[in-house]
């Protein structure tokens, strides 16, 4: 069911005192055109809304219910609207988990299962569908028509993001308020979104998500057609203590976030500022069809230098000059100005130097479009235009002529920073009138450019096809054997299942006596063994001597398997012991890395891998690649790729390359197993040793 596709209204209770904040809703309701109704027992009267004494009683069967209703008095009223087919309510009454009352909460849900019926609660702001005038909410301000959705979890931000965007020039589709999300979420409003016609733009403000991983696959392909530009308050100890008090809202550690957000090209910011600034940017250019290198214009040296660091930092593409066009670019300048890129127009540059210079770009276009292209082909480019005023700086004869040029320029993307404020306020009021986009500092200006050519990428990239994996004939036996552990996954199981997985793994016989150390070193076969403990509840083996390596002798393995024991009942008395797991010593070649993988269920997005090298650059340089899962043998190749530690597996110092296609069907394979298994919480992979040869698993561990 469309949630949005309304008709007729029923207003439950409300008041028709006008200075009570429930009279709102009534007036708000005035501006609508269709069918609207006023439920009251008390038999009041309101303007041009009919009323009538109860919900049974109205004359149809009205689309939405909105419930402004004393919190012990929802349920039955549910229950009536339940009972006259009404499938879609809006509570906008309180009290309910909020305040710990999941009792009453939870009877609502019960009732909406068993009745189909599509709640939007509690303690919300309501529902503000703006094309057809209808506003669900106490919310007062005016609000314009256009392209923004605003979905927000508090209707505070919500009332700040109308308030902002009047004063900007922005204006909606839709505006909703979610409070604490009983029922529907951020997934049911993505996916109406997504059917959405009007909307150019998706802004989130959120607590909370309470459907991850749906999330994710959703945001991934919505983000493909509209921007998605998300707010959300990170995870802190003081943050989860008010969280609990406030929506009870679930947050994931910041990189978990980052990565899932990136990999969905959300546009991600905890900064307000930030927020109201991509949404804006948005809203207003169309990014399908922006150039994507950036020419800058300056009056003055720091900004020149600013600028240049920010677009490396964003990676931004400034355009490259060649001898003929720089000569076209100096026609008129002055002789100590500079023509590369960013353009230095020095210091006492007029509104007669800023026309000029315009005028020189745009003859380079059109020496372009006749045939004779630039060193890198650009035909058209974004200009950025800095000012700081000096004391013969015309600032509103500047701010004319950009204007005047971006009127007669409609196909060119303009930003403009006129610095400081003072002496440039006029100027910045004469840009903003003629809609130019302004920003106090270039960094912005730059920042946001490079945030609408992420998304023209994004939405040209093809999304994987659905990734699949032939799983083995014996699965079901696995999982019922995986049932009967406890904490982890013990080493025979742990390596059955990597086996029926094919990967290679280097196979482990547990010993459990003394009287077994002769058949497990027979069966391994090896000149050297290692030797470690089996404990579901020692995970890290090597912390205190629980495990011995190079072990070259039948008597150096009893020794080996005697130390081992004696050292858990000195560091670990109360560790449960599966006893010691024997297996053949992996030789390192001069070649061989170790790379290390990791798989974890998250709070909010499920499936999380991250692979990084040894010790040293995860610990020290926190060199990690991450990603939500599942992905395909290309982004595993691109995952290790981001590591800083990259060069070491490929090529440093005539280094031999490791064999990538075998670590990656390692990796590949792993996922499928934590997919399979929903009762591991985490995998971890300790660690894999790769050469130009093979890629072989030395520890694994399942943790249940």
């Amino acid at each position: 069911m469309n949630f949005f596709d309304i008709n007729s209204v029923a207003i439950i209770w409300a008041s028709e005192v006008e200075w009570k904040i429930w009279n709102t809703l009534l007036k708000n309701l005035l501006i609508f055109s269709w069918n609207k109704y006023w439920v009251n027992p008390k038999w009041g009267n309101f303007k041009e809304i009919d009323f009538y004494k109860s919900i049974s009683l109205l004359p149809e069967i009205v689309d939405i219910a909105v419930f402004c209703i004393p919190w012990n008095l929802v349920e039955d009223s549910l229950l009536e609207a339940a009972k006259f087919w009404i499938k879609r309510v809006i509570i906008i009454s309180a009290w309910f988990k909020e305040i710990w009352n999941l009792e009453w909460e939870n009877k609502l849900r019960s009732i909406a299962e068993y009745y189909n019926i599509s709640l939007l609660w509690p303690n919300c702001l309501g529902y503000f569908d703006v094309f057809k005038s209808l506003n669900l909410s106490f919310w007062t301000r005016e609000v314009n028509t256009w392209n923004i959705w605003v979905v927000s979890q508090s209707w505070a931000m919500a009332v700040a993001l109308t308030d902002w965007a009047n004063k900007n020039n922005l204006w909606f589709s839709k505006i909703i308020s979610m409070w604490n999300k009983a029922w529907i979420d951020e997934v049911d409003f993505l996916l109406e979104l997504e059917k959405d016609d009007k909307t150019k733009v998706i802004a989130l403000y959120l607590e909370s998500l309470e459907r991850g991983e749906l999330f994710y696959e959703i945001a991934k392909r919505v983000s493909k057609t509209k921007p998605i530009v998300l707010i959300k308050s990170w995870i802190s100890s003081l943050w989860e203590k008010a969280a609990s008090s406030h929506t009870w809202a679930l947050s994931s550690d910041k990189k978990i976030l980052e990565t899932a957000f990136l990999h969905s090209n959300i546009h991600f910011t905890n900064s307000l500022e930030d927020f109201f600034s991509m949404v804006e940017i948005f809203s207003k250019v169309d990014y399908k069809n922006i150039p994507e290198e950036l020419a800058i214009i300056t009056n003055a040296w720091w900004p020149w230098v600013v600028s240049t660091d920010h677009c490396d930092f964003n990676w931004v593409i400034l355009s490259q000059f060649n001898d003929e066009e720089k000569e076209i670019l100096k026609v008129w300048l002055s002789s100590s100005s500079s023509v590369s890129n960013p353009i230095d127009i020095i210091w006492d540059a007029t509104s007669k130097t800023y026309e000029q210079i315009l005028n020189n770009l745009s003859k380079i276009d059109k020496v372009n479009s006749g045939g004779r292209e630039s060193t890198l082909g650009c035909k058209n480019r974004a200009i950025l235009l800095l000012l700081t005023a000096q004391s013969v700086t015309d600032v509103e004869n500047i701010a004319n002529v950009i204007s005047n040029y971006k009127n007669t320029h409609n196909d060119k993307l303009i930003f403009v920073s006129f610095m400081w404020w003072n002496l440039v306020s006029e100027g910045k009021q004469i840009l903003k009138n003629n809609l130019v986009l302004h920003y106090d500092f270039p960094e912005k200006a730059i920042f946001l450019y490079s945030k609408l050519l992420n998304q023209k990428k994004w939405e040209s990239k093809k999304i994987e096809d659905k990734i699949t994996f032939l799983l083995p004939e014996n699965i079901f036996d696995l999982k019922n054997k995986l049932e009967k552990e406890e904490k982890f996954c013990s080493n025979d199981l742990t390596w059955e299942i990597l086996s029926s997985f094919d990967i290679n793994y280097s196979k482990e016989i547990l010993v459990t006596n003394k009287a077994e150390i002769e058949i497990a070193y027979k069966n391994i076969n090896s000149k050297l063994l290692a030797l470690r403990i089996s404990s579901p509840d020692i995970p890290h083996k090597s912390d205190v001597w629980w495990v011995m390596l190079n072990v070259s002798s039948f008597e150096d393995a009893i020794t080996s398997y005697e130390k081992i024991l004696e050292n858990i009942k000195i560091n670990c008395r109360e560790a449960i012991i599966s006893w010691v797991t024997f297996s053949k010593m992996i030789t390192k070649k001069k070649n061989t890395q170790e790379i290390f993988v990791w798989f974890k269920r998250d709070k909010s997005f499920w499936n999380i891998i991250m692979v990084w090298l040894w010790w040293i650059y995860v610990n020290v340089f926190e060199d990690v690649s991450m990603r939500v899962w599942i992905v395909s043998k290309d982004e595993i190749m691109i995952m290790l790729k981001e590591l800083v530690s990259f060069p070491i597996l490929s090529w440093v110092r005539w280094q031999t390359w490791i064999d990538f296609d075998k670590l990656i069907d390692i990796v590949y394979k792993l996922q499928f197993i934590f997919k399979e298994f929903k009762s591991i919480s985490e995998i971890d992979i300790n660690p894999i040793f790769c050469d130009d040869e093979e890629s072989i698993v030395i520890d694994a561990k399942f943790y249940l």
